[in-house]
């Protein structure tokens, strides 16, 4: 079986030891040899039981499988927060689980309670599991207010059959047509304009980042250092520290719903954008400008000519990536990496270390700020339209335009070998 191995490699156990959070005792209530552990955060959490009802109905892959629900708070929580947490927990009993399910119950220190703490308390977990029994198993991370296909399961471990593929992103598609449909709908449109202009301008490391669409090997998961412990932004920092490890694909064979809710317990992500939408009542939705990718594109062009010639002219960039890179100390930078690369290839990975999706993110807010102001979503589809024709979205209302892009987004299957 791909998944297991010989024994625990070296870094590994460094990882335990150095890096993860201290053992809860989750781990040795955990019974048989579980290949396939799904982590789920969960704080006032009403949706939870619909999410592992779904869970549970997944049609059982040939790994066994087991469920960890952490179910966190602050220790300066309000009673309203304990209250809802307790009836949280209450209703988890009420759940009839196919796979080995177990919960814990933990009060966070408040500078770091949040997502990320919780998310990583139950991979670190799930880590302790894998080595106890020698296994190189498969993290999935799942949140508690999404549900999934019957096939979710199934295709994960497909994905992992590969020994190559360290992390894999499942396909995801926000719950449509509820309370919150028009803001939904625009910022999952905004979504996936932003990682398709990042493709469009040839950014190799374009991906989408939504926690509940990560699953993970545990020796990838361990060499990268663990989940962060940020209160939002988690998975968007954990996904792309994990780029230099390469075998990144998608899991385009199912979906993940995650929900359209309003949440205002982290200052940013999908709960965070749908209140402020609501908030703002605004009548278009701002994105980033097309003009910031067209700007972009030069730094992915005629890159084996740089490394050839080690010549590079400031003065022939246009004049919002001079600025960037001047603030940025780009040339510096860039010779550091030319006189440290030995090949090609290795001129690549450090220049794209350089410009990794932080600095790519940084260089978006710097454009936008100085450059370029927003423009209204359907302007900027109208722009992505005409460098993905077969998108053919003109004519198309916000709705058609998102199914289409679904659809194109399954059928392209993005991958970092």
């Amino acid at each position: 079986m791909v998944h297991t191995a010989i024994g625990p490699l070296k870094a590994e156990s460094i990882y335990l030891k150095r890096y993860a959070w201290p053992a809860t005792g989750l781990a040795g209530k955990v019974s048989g040899n579980p290949q396939m552990i799904v982590v789920i955060p969960a704080f006032c959490e009403d949706h939870l039981p619909k999410a592992l009802t779904s869970l549970h109905r997944c049609t059982p892959p040939t790994l066994e499988v087991a469920v960890l629900i952490i179910v966190n708070e602050s220790e300066n929580a309000s009673l309203e927060i304990q209250q809802k947490n307790q009836a949280c927990l209450l209703a988890i009993q009420q759940v009839i689980p196919t796979f080995q399910q177990h919960v814990l119950h933990v009060k966070l220190p408040p500078k770091k309670a949040g997502v990320g703490l919780a998310r990583k308390i139950g991979m670190d977990e799930a880590v302790r599991i894998f080595e106890d029994r020698q296994v190189d198993g498969i993290i999935v991370c799942y949140d508690a207010d999404c549900h999934c296909d019957d096939n979710y399961l199934q295709a994960i471990e497909h994905f992992y059959q590969d020994p190559q593929n360290n992390l894999g992103l499942v396909h995801y598609e926000h719950e449509l047509h509820g309370t919150n449909h028009e803001a939904i709908l625009n910022y999952e449109l905004y979504l996936r304009y932003y990682t398709n202009a990042l493709r469009v301008c040839g950014y190799p490391y374009a991906l989408q980042t939504l926690g509940s669409c990560i699953t993970v090997r545990s020796s990838a998961y361990q060499k990268q250092g663990g989940m962060n412990t940020r209160k939002a932004g988690e998975d968007f920092y954990f996904i792309h520290k994990t780029i230099p490890l390469k075998g990144i694909g998608e899991i385009n064979q199912t979906t993940i719903y995650p929900s359209d809710r309003v949440s205002d317990r982290v200052p940013f992500g999908t709960g965070h954008v749908i209140g402020k939408y609501l908030e703002d009542e605004a009548d278009d939705y701002s994105v980033y400008h097309p003009d910031i990718f067209e700007q972009l594109r030069p730094i992915n062009k005629d890159l084996k000519d740089l490394y050839i010639t080690r010549i590079f002219d400031i003065s022939e960039v246009s004049p919002c990536l001079r600025a960037f890179y001047l603030e940025n100390n780009f040339e510096e930078a860039l010779y550091q990496i030319l006189d440290q690369s030995g090949s090609y290839s290795n001129f690549l990975d450090r220049y794209y270390q350089w410009w990794d999706a932080f600095r790519v993110l940084k260089y978006v807010h710097f454009a936008r700020d100085h450059f370029y102001a927003s423009v209204p979503l359907h302007s900027a589809m109208q722009w992505l339209s005409l460098q993905l024709p077969e998108l053919l979205l003109a004519e198309k209302d916000q709705l058609a335009q998102l199914l289409r892009m679904r659809e194109y987004d399954r059928a392209n299957t993005f991958y970092i070998r």
